[in-house]
């Protein structure tokens, strides 16, 4: 068992969260009534920060490598402090929109198992929420004289943030269906345990600390997510599930695109390892991301053939997917719309390498042409109801991707405002 220390945050801060809880998150108490019949081999869950020891004292990387850890958040300078801040309050946001966003289709869950899956993934998130408020809360020279009190200002505007006004645009989409809170939990907490694993580092002591608990928990999300996208899989693919591998794999195009641009830009993150925050930067961390979700996938694949073809032979299946991928032709009865496929990713972005931000690029990562010229926007968006859930179509989400495909058109010129 993990040795951490369970810290709370001061009583008003403390209350602030329960009653965030009580507003965005009534379920709780479902949970936590029924917590031993279905989590019974695991500690009860509390609302608490939980701080690990230091696995090194001294700074790991960048410009003040071996120095000690910062203790205090105050004797950090300048854009350090800032950007030290900056990352603490996307973590945040992250934590409390994806719980804002999970109880959308809660009730909609493909089983009861599933469903406090789900409840146990917000509670956690709460905490981890409630983590970054102690990173905050506990270390009063974020107050910096002859400065705003940032830890106050940043604890404040988290809680009035709702679905819309999050840092991130993956945790500003309305969920429509279940598919959305199993996709969500595969690809998109997997990002956060890439975000964690490079913060581990954190040359700022209190957020090092944080990161192996949070990590704990993020592991049981993305195996949830998982779990449940084969469990869609495998019964679309046996003709008794309510949504088709269709369904499937347009919700996987719709989040892929918002899972990758959570890294930020593929130029960026040098300032994070520059500082000793991170010990990647962007374009490294999402490369490997993208593998990592290409196997998921392959591993789902696996099982679809397998029961297709009725057979235990997953290293045959494991050819035939990788096969008909890579070719697009059918092998043994398996076609390409038989298994799922990670889109490219060049494939709607709105944030990143300008060669490809709100560019008609297709799925396979083809720019879409006539006559030479890319499509234009009336095309291009036609394109994407075509391979898109029509439940995200009518989101506020997909409609600002539409006005701001049609302004770089109309414009010409760089929408900016990527988070790096």
């Amino acid at each position: 068992m993990a040795n951490f220390e369970y810290l709370e945050l001061r009583p008003d801060y403390h209350q602030a969260m329960v009653a965030w809880r009580e507003k965005n998150f009534p379920e709780f108490a479902l949970l936590e009534k029924n917590w031993s019949k279905h989590f019974g081999n695991q500690v009860q869950f509390r609302l608490a920060a939980k701080v690990a020891k230091l696995k090194n004292d001294d700074i790991e990387l960048g410009e003040l490598r071996g120095r000690p850890k910062y203790v205090n958040a105050g004797e950090m300078v300048g854009n350090m402090f800032y950007s030290a801040r900056d990352i603490i309050r996307a973590q945040c946001s992250t934590e409390l929109g994806s719980i804002q966003q999970h109880r959308l289709t809660l009730d909609a869950a493909i089983s009861d198992e599933a469903k406090y899956a789900v409840l146990r993934i917000m509670a956690e998130e709460l905490r981890h929420a409630y983590q970054m408020f102690w990173v905050l809360d506990h270390d009063a020279s974020w107050n910096k004289r002859g400065h705003s009190n940032s830890a106050k200002e940043t604890m404040e505007e988290l809680l009035l943030m709702e679905t819309g006004s999050h840092v991130l645009d993956a945790f500003n989409i309305e969920f429509k269906t279940f598919l959305d809170n199993s996709v969500f939990a595969t690809i998109i907490d997997l990002v956060g345990k890439y975000q964690l694993e490079m913060q581990r580092i954190f040359s700022y002591a209190p957020m090092a600390q944080s990161m192996v608990p949070m990590l704990v928990e993020e592991n049981f999300h993305m195996a949830s997510g998982r779990n449940v996208v084969k469990e869609f899989a495998l019964k679309a693919a046996a003709g008794t599930g309510e949504h088709s591998l269709e369904d499937l794999q347009k919700t996987l195009n719709q989040w892929f695109a918002r899972g990758l641009e959570m890294f930020g830009s593929e130029i960026g993150g040098y300032t994070a390892v520059h500082f000793g925050f991170k010990d990647k930067p962007n374009a490294q961390a999402q490369a490997e991301y993208i593998d990592e979700v290409k196997g998921i996938f392959e591993d789902i694949n696996v099982a679809v053939v397998c029961l297709k073809l009725d057979s235990t032979d997953r290293e045959e299946a494991r050819r035939i997917v990788r096969e008909v991928a890579a070719h697009g032709n059918a092998l043994q009865g398996i076609r390409p719309e038989d298994i799922l496929h990670v889109p490219s990713p060049k494939f709607f972005r709105r944030r990143g390498l300008e060669e490809y931000t709100f560019r008609p690029y297709d799925v396979l990562g083809e720019l879409l042409t006539e006559r030479g010229a890319p499509i234009k926007a009336d095309q291009y968006l036609e394109y994407l109801r075509k391979v898109l859930p029509a439940t995200y179509q009518k989101t506020r989400d997909f409609k600002n991707f539409e006005a701001g495909y049609r302004e770089r058109e109309t414009s010409g010129g760089r929408l900016q405002g990527f988070f790096v």
